[in-house]
């Protein structure tokens, strides 16, 4: 996917983000303001009060996702303020994410503690595939996070969760076919027997997908199993994976059919003790291995594998009663072999403190030293400030942070003939601030937030051509770019039987250096939905999603029409235990592209049945 700097003048990008200052729009804790016991981890590595936060953090209501019959990860973070997701084609596709305008390998995921991708190892396939099933917990943090998460994450951080197991054996079958000879099933899982719980998902899609040589099947997993030793004493494992089949056609303009697939496997063991009440420690030690296979007959096959070993070292300690100091060692060691092999080694220390000095005040702050083998060290730090208003119906809140992402080595050591080494790259650095309000009324039946954020990003990394014969090059630090805008969000109540969401974000994204807009970052993103729980069997909703004011290009920015896509859902509770379901994506048949070349699946339709045992 195309993800190229682009835009017009700093001047002028400034100028269009004060103009929108008054507006200030958009953080997000989409959780229901009402549910007491819920927490957030992304924002500080420990559970922390998503009320009184100063970050821009929203917990996904997985419940909500499931009514909605949203079955996958990226249309779920599609419908978060902040969020702009692009595919490149239909199911399967590589998929990208853009969090307030950084790039999309400015995105870091991090899976059961895990920092899943990196510079080298995209999430781009990943994403194309991945479902929902084995989750309990999906966050979306903004802003530049690398001082909790190091390289990657100076747009965000989405942390993913695979389920812990509790109480009776229980668990779903589900099965779904529709448009385009679709088929889906999953069976999950969990439970536990005193001290040892334990949970696993395993999900199979197939499907033909709307255009000629466009084939997608796929299997997903998870599992988690966890013991309680003693009182102080918590051991587990967790497992998650995907295994995928694509066939790409590529772009509707240059047609070039190939085959890909990818297989990609994370194994964590961890164990967590306290030694006492206000003293944690958890060991995290993590194996994950991407696979990438492009084929499209000889000499042009291509074979790349990533092998990552990740070892982590956190502790929290409740000094006082309102002071909390989480401190942390992470190593990592990276093979990545497309015929050599290049390696590189991490080791970074991280040190965060949330402070409630008054019962109405929270302040954060956070300093981390990353040191990698390729280029050097890396240093970043955060803080922010959060005060509650009207016996806490009003948050008012504001950070500030920096991040970075680290070049790759064959960018710094090079991939002759055609990439020659650089060893002076340096690593891209961005530096951002946001400030917001939350705001709840009418008996926390109604929820809305809005946020002003602003990110600057420099020594972004660009392929500079310094043969023109045979094309050899370099990687150069040479861009830089500036982002801004609004996001605002809305969770609402109206009656016992109705609810309705909504977000919507206003971005300006300009390449500084080029004097353009970023592509695939549109203007105006908006995401809606309503729903109706008719009587205690039928429940009944629908949705819209609208893009507008956008460019692409695979050379230069051009405009992008925008689209709206609107989908339409139901279910039918048969029986106690069992719900029939129905949905229609894209109800008026729009055509459109996420990626320019690369149309989305036109008017569809699904059924299905879910037994929950």
């Amino acid at each position: 996917m195309n993800t190229t700097l682009g835009s017009r003048r700093t001047g002028r990008l400034l100028a269009a983000c004060a103009a929108l200052l008054p507006l200030s729009a958009g953080a997000q804790d989409s959780t229901p303001v009402d549910v007491l016991d819920t927490y957030v981890v992304s924002a500080s590595r420990t559970p922390q009060d998503p009320g009184l936060t100063p970050s821009a953090v929203t917990l996904l209501s997985l419940p909500n996702l499931g009514a909605e019959q949203v079955v996958d990860l990226a249309t779920a973070l599609g419908e978060l303020p902040g969020v702009s997701v692009a595919a490149s084609g239909a199911a399967g596709a590589q998929t990208s994410v853009f969090l307030r305008g950084a790039g999309s390998d400015e995105t870091l995921f991090v899976v059961d503690g895990v920092r899943l991708n990196t510079s080298t190892v995209t999430y781009y396939n990943l994403l194309g595939g991945a479902d929902l099933a084995g989750f309990n917990r999906v966050e979306v943090l903004l802003g530049p996070q690398s001082t909790l998460y190091g390289s990657s994450a100076m747009g965000g951080v989405i942390l993913l969760e695979t389920a812990r197991g509790d109480g009776p054996a229980s668990g779903t079958l589900s099965a779904t076919v529709g448009s385009f000879s679709t088929g889906n099933s999953g069976v999950t899982a969990q439970g536990s027997s005193g001290p040892l719980s334990y949970s696993g998902s395993l999900s199979r899609l197939q499907t033909d997908n709307d255009r000629a040589n466009n084939d997608y099947k796929n299997w997903n997993y998870s599992g988690r199993l966890e013991e309680r030793v003693s009182p102080s004493l918590l051991v587990g494992a967790t497992v998650r994976g995907q295994a995928g089949h694509y066939e790409e056609p590529g772009p509707i303009t240059y047609p070039s059919a190939g085959d890909v697939q990818t297989v990609t496997d994370l194994l964590t063991t961890f164990a967590e003790a306290r030694a006492a009440d206000a003293f944690k420690s958890r060991l995290t030690a993590g194996w994950y291995q991407d696979e990438y296979t492009w084929d499209k007959g000889s000499p042009y096959a291509y074979y790349a594998r990533n092998t990552r070993e990740i070892l982590e070292w956190q502790n929290s300690w409740e000094a006082t009663g309102w002071a909390e100091l989480v401190a942390g060692i992470d190593s990592e060691r990276s093979d990545y072999d497309t015929g050599g092999v290049l390696k590189d080694r991490t080791l970074a220390g991280y040190l965060s403190t949330t402070l409630h000095p008054a019962r109405a005040l929270e302040l954060t702050a956070g300093l981390r030293r990353d040191d990698f083998d390729t280029f050097g060290a890396a240093t970043t730090g955060r803080a922010g400030v959060a005060y509650l208003l009207d016996g806490g119906a009003t948050k008012l809140r504001a950070t500030y942070g920096t991040g970075f992402n680290a070049p790759t080595p064959d960018e710094v050591y090079g991939e002759p003939p055609y990439l020659l080494p650089n060893p002076a790259l340096r690593p891209e650095r961005s530096r951002g601030w946001d400030a917001g309000v939350d705001h709840r009324f009418l008996a926390g039946r109604v929820s809305v937030e809005a946020t002003y954020f602003e990110n600057r990003f420099r020594d972004l990394l660009q392929d500079e051509i310094t043969d023109p014969i045979t094309y050899a090059g370099q990687e150069v630090n040479v861009d830089s770019a500036t982002t801004c805008g609004v996001e605002t969000g809305l969770n609402a109540k109206l009656t016992e039987r109705v609810s309705v969401r909504a977000s919507y974000t206003y971005l300006e994204a300009r390449d500084d250096t080029a004097g353009e807009r970023l592509i695939e970052r549109p203007r105006h993103v908006l995401d809606a939905g309503v729903e109706d729980r008719i009587t205690r069997q039928w429940l009944a909703g629908a949705g819209v999603h609208l893009v507008a004011d956008r460019v692409d290009g695979a050379y230069a920015p051009e405009p992008l029409p925008g689209y709206s896509r609107f989908r339409l859902y139901a279910s039918y509770e048969a029986a106690r235990n069992l719900s029939l379901k129905l949905r229609v994506e894209n109800v008026f048949d729009r055509s459109y592209q996420d990626v320019v070349g690369y149309p989305a699946l036109p008017f569809a339709v699904y059924g299905g049945a879910e037994w929950r045992y």
